[in-house]
């Protein structure tokens, strides 16, 4: 491991000295667009990007069926996408993907009943949900999951640290794991502050770290179900934690699905195809995607068109369920109106929180191919720290030696080797590691290489 990671660090150093030299290049105006899932990420990157190198970067979201066709008739100059190409989307020109950084996708929800818990979720019970067996939060399969992992409810409505949450995550009923994350300005102006994790009924800290330069860290420790728990940041409460019992409403579940052709979309039905229910079949639409189609569903299923719009809906519905990058969830607007992300149960049956070492976790168990696409593996059953629900976002570009087409290669090389590792993770975003940031370097190279 320590030789991949000199090795990885000698990358970093041969691409520093590329994107330099790159700098002096003239200014290019090169239009993007695609995926929505990596947007979150991409527009601060664009705006630091085009004001470190002096290009003018745009990018459109539009999901990643739009992206990839847009790529093909050349409208625009690169895309996103988080699915493959497929056959009909294949490009006249040379081209090829470029890994730029990962992501968990969370089972959001609302459900203003369950005060503010975070509930549980088992593979079944998604499978049930999403496959429209289970129409009720009452259901008898909810209720099993929730009695399986007590549900913990934070109290404070609001961080007394703008840009900072805390998540809970049982490891078992005397241990839990607290993961906090802050946003890039939040993790500058808090560090050298402490965090702390105090149990308030004892007025014991029971565990203190230093802000540094990670934007999400994680602390494990003997709890007391009884207690309550508090994490604060510089002496300023983010979060209050209290195990509460969770009465579920006789209320109908909305399910909130991608209305457009989307790269989220498929990464979820893959977890659904090769996790759950083989019934289900992988492709960028919901609506053909889930067993025996949508229409049969009604009103209780409805579609939105991108993470942003679904998301929205979500956070606005009182007893609504979808999936969306976390980024999405945790947006400060959005979690105020109660929108959510459950732990959901992996293959080695511990119920996971969507964070970013929960995700890289899963991602370590995975394979890539010399085109740079990830397979995952979702039956890592002795894997207990594994987030099994995700997506790894692409980059297309194409391989003719033009100059927008070297800017497009500049700017992939920089994601990689800058500002992901930098910012990936206070953006809710998982930053590619060692041999699969290597693979992603060395393909952004063979952008504009002709």
């Amino acid at each position: 491991m320590q030789k991949r990671i000199k090795r990885f660090v000698a990358v970093i150093i041969t691409a520093a000295g590329v994107l330099s030299s790159a700098s002096i290049a003239k200014a290019e105006d090169v239009t993007g667009g695609g995926a929505s899932f990596p947007v979150q990420f991409l527009t601060p990157a664009i705006a630091e990007f085009n004001r470190t190198f002096n290009h003018n970067f745009t990018y459109t979201s539009t999901g990643s069926g739009t992206g990839k066709r847009n790529f093909r008739n050349e409208t625009f100059k690169f895309a996103g996408t988080d699915s493959a190409v497929g056959a009909t989307e294949l490009p006249s020109f040379g081209w090829n993907y470029v890994p730029y950084v990962a992501g968990a996708i969370g089972i959001a929800y609302r459900l203003d009943e369950a005060k503010g818990a975070t509930i549980s979720l088992s593979p079944q019970t998604i499978n049930g949900i999403f496959g429209g067996t289970v129409e009720k939060w009452n259901d008898p399969s909810i209720a099993a999951d929730i009695k399986a992992n007590p549900p913990w409810a934070n109290t404070k409505k609001k961080s007394d640290v703008r840009g900072a949450t805390a998540l809970w995550e049982n490891v078992s009923r005397t241990q839990a794991k607290i993961t906090v994350s802050m946003l890039p300005a939040t993790l500058k102006e808090n560090k050298g502050k402490k965090i702390e994790w105090t149990d308030d009924t004892t007025k014991k800290v029971l565990k203190t770290l230093t802000v540094g330069t990670k934007a999400e860290v994680n602390m494990t420790s003997a709890i007391k179900p009884n207690d309550t728990f508090s994490i604060k940041v510089g002496g300023k409460t983010v979060a209050t934690f209290k195990q509460i019992p969770v009465t579920l409403p006789d209320r109908a579940i909305q399910v909130v699905y991608r209305a457009d052709p989307s790269g989220t979309t498929n990464n979820f039905c893959q977890y659904m195809r090769n996790a759950i229910n083989l019934d289900w079949v992988v492709n960028d639409a919901f609506t053909s995607c889930i067993p025996g189609g949508v229409a049969r569903l009604g009103s209780r299923f409805v579609g939105q068109p991108q993470n942003n719009n679904q998301a929205n809906y979500i956070a606005d519905t009182n007893g609504a369920i979808g999936y969306a990058e976390v980024a999405y969830i945790t947006d400060p607007l959005r979690a105020a109106k109660g929108i959510k992300a459950a732990n959901i149960r992996n293959a080695a049956g511990a119920f996971v929180a969507p964070t970013a070492a929960g995700y890289n976790s899963h991602l370590a168990g995975g394979t890539q191919d010399a085109r740079g696409l990830i397979s995952f593996d979702w039956k890592q059953t002795t894997n207990r720290t594994a987030y099994p629900l995700g997506a790894v976002t692409y980059g297309l570009c194409q391989t003719s030696a033009d100059a927008k087409n070297k800017a497009v290669s500049q700017f992939f090389q920089w994601l990689i080797t800058d500002f992901g590792p930098k910012n990936a993770e206070a953006l809710g975003y998982t930053p590619l590691l060692s041999a699969t940031a290597a693979k992603g370097l060395e393909l952004a190279k063979k952008c504009g290489a002709g």
